[in-house]
C-alpha cells in the first residue's frame, strides 16, 4: 500500500457554492443517463464540449440516484478522452461516512479525485477550463 494522495483540494478554483449551483442546474435542466456500472439513471447534462453526471452521496444504497433518497456529492466531468471526478465534502459528511471521502479530506471543501491513482499535485488546464465553464452557468 502506498501513501500517495490521489486527491487535490480545489475549493479555490471551484467553490462549495459553485458545486451546489451546478448540482441544482443539472437536477433542474438536465436529463438522466447511466454512464458506469456502479449505479444507474444519473442526473446528467451535456454542455457540448463535455458532459456532467451526478453521483449519490450514499453510493449504491441509492443505485437509481433518486434525489428524494439522498443528496449528490460527486460531479463527474467527461469528454471523449478525459474523465474528471469532483467531490464535495459537506458539513457532517465525514461523520456520516458519505461515499468517496478519504483520510485527510476536510469538510466544506471541494476535491479533484484522481481516479487513475497517480499522485495528484496539480490540476490540469483542461479541467480548469471546464470548471470555469460550469461556474458561468445560471
Amino acid at each position: 500500500m502506498t501513501n500517495q494522495t490521489n486527491f487535490l483540494k480545489i475549493t479555490n478554483q471551484f467553490s462549495v457554492e459553485d458545486f451546489e449551483k451546478v448540482k441544482k442546474f443539472i437536477l433542474g435542466k438536465g436529463n438522466r443517463k447511466t454512464y458506469r456500472n456502479f449505479d444507474n439513471n444519473n442526473p446528467y447534462y451535456d454542455f457540448g464540449k463535455f458532459e456532467t453526471y451526478l453521483g449519490a452521496d450514499i453510493g449504491q444504497q441509492n443505485i437509481y440516484n433518486d434525489p428524494k433518497l439522498s443528496d449528490f456529492n460527486e460531479l463527474t466531468i467527461k469528454d471523449d478522452n478525459h474523465y474528471f471526478k469532483i467531490l464535495i465534502v459537506r458539513k457532517g459528511d465525514i461523520n456520516s461516512s458519505k461515499k468517496g471521502i478519504q483520510n485527510g479530506m476536510k469538510e466544506n471543501e471541494i476535491y479533484f479525485i484522481d481516479i487513475y491513482q497517480k499522485e495528484c499535485d496539480n490540476i490540469s488546464g483542461l479541467l480548469l477550463d471546464y470548471l470555469k465553464s460550469l461556474k458561468e452557468i445560471n
